[in-house]
Formats: C-alpha cells, structure tokens, sequence
C-alpha cells in the first residue's frame, strides 16, 4: 500500500517544478492559501496525493499529526520503522479493513434485500436475485452462449452511480458468460426490447473480492438493464460431415 501511495507522487514533482505560484482554497478556511514556491506546490500535492490514495481505501480515521511525523523521521533518517515493516502492518490493516467492510456490506445487504422484495412488482429468483420489469420486451431471450447488446446503468445502495452505457452513449456488447453471474440469470429472462431492474446479491456479483475503487465486498448492485438485441451464439459448434463428405 505504501508503494501504491508514493507511485502516484512522481507525476506531481515535475509538475510541481513548472509552477511558480499556485493557489489552493483550504476547505476550512475563507481565505485562500498561497503556494509560493514549487516546493510548496510539491509539498501540498502530496498531501493531495495521499489524501485520495486513502480516500478510495475509505479511511478516514487518521491522525495527521502522526502521518506528518513518520514523513518528517523518515526523510531525516531518524525512522525505526523500515519500509518493508511499514508495508506488512498496512497490508494487514487494509486486509482487516476490507474484512469489516464486507461483513457490514452484507449485513446491511441482506436488510435492504428483505425489505426490496416486498415492494410491488419486485420479484425474486431462487437464487436471490430480485428483478423489477420496468418494460416488458417482444423479441428474443438469450440464452446463456449468446452475446447481447445492452445499455445499463450501475449503481450502489447510496446512489453512486459507478458505470453507464449510456453515459458513454454506446452500447456495451458482450457474451453473457463473460459477465457477473447476476447479469447471466438476469437477461435470459428477459426479452428484446426490454428494460428490468436487478438487485444482484453480492455473491452474484463480485463477491468478498470487490471490483475497482468503486465496488467494495459483498456489495450489493443495483442495474437498470436495456436488452437492445440478442447477437450470435458464442457457443463452439462441432464440425458436422455433409453428404459429400465434406466438413
């Protein structure tokens, strides 16, 4: 983790050193601060630098006195703390980390799930997911080895939109054994021309690995589909001998 936080630090340098005077608005504060130096530019990128590397880790229990000192005795060579010591403990923190946040994902996950399939028109499978039609469609249904063509919007229980084809204004295409198994359930049992929403439990979807910065373990995902159109098989067909004996 710790390499992971100052890899991110080398871009800034050289950007630091072109710049001669550089203003930032602190958060607490009405005024602005001035950054009157490219050593001031460098020193304050890297607290931004750090700041967003643990952001995405969602830490916030941090006592800035503490980080500040274990920079200053390092770069002093006063630190009784090696790097590779650093490294260990913060893995096994973030592991740790990672644990409790699963856990509360799938406590607060399986809440949501109960109450969910008791609102109207939510139905559910046997394997958890929960579905809502939102436009029933009148073409094909996919099956498994097929591919499909979709637009879809993702988002998490707060709200935080993390991925949208539509966003991108194109289309995603892709074979339905390619993707998270409540995608697979989901749209072979729908129709061309459909739009569902689905409530995918996090073992159907990423599971206790998370995915990204976005999705954390054993979240739960909630996807507003479009089934735009049921593509050729993906699915490997032998070779079949015609009459003439010809493959």
């Amino acid at each position: 983790m710790v390499c992971l936080i100052f890899a991110c630090l080398t871009p800034l340098q050289s950007w630091a050193q072109g710049k001669n005077k550089d203003k930032a608005k602190g958060k607490d504060e009405d005024k602005e601060m001035t950054l009157v130096s490219p050593a001031d530019s460098f020193s304050y990128m890297i607290g931004v630098a750090i700041g967003y590397s643990l952001k995405t880790q969602k830490v916030d229990d941090i006592n800035f006195d503490l980080v500040s000192k274990g920079i200053e005795e390092v770069l002093k060579n006063d630190s009784v703390t090696s790097m590779q010591d650093a490294n260990m403990y913060l893995n096994k923190y973030f592991i740790q980390l990672r644990e409790k946040s699963g856990t509360r994902n799938m406590e607060v996950g399986k809440k949501f799930l109960e109450e969910n399939k008791k609102v109207a028109g939510v139905t559910e499978t046997a394997s958890g997911l929960q579905i809502k039609v939102i436009q029933e469609g009148i073409g094909r249904s996919p099956v498994a080895t097929d591919r499909v063509r979709c637009h879809y919007r993702g988002q998490l229980l707060n709200g935080d939109v993390f991925d949208s084809s539509y966003e991108r204004g194109q289309p995603a295409e892709f074979a339905l054994q390619e993707v998270i198994s409540g995608w697979t359930e989901g749209l072979q049992l729908m129709k061309e021309g459909g739009k569902y929403e689905l409530y995918i439990p996090g073992d159907l979807a990423y599971g206790s690995r998370g995915a990204g910065q976005s999705i954390g373990p054993n979240e739960i995902l909630i996807f507003e589909i479009e089934l735009l159109e049921v593509l050729e098989s993906t699915e490997v067909l032998p070779f079949e001998e015609d009459e003439q004996g010809n493959y």
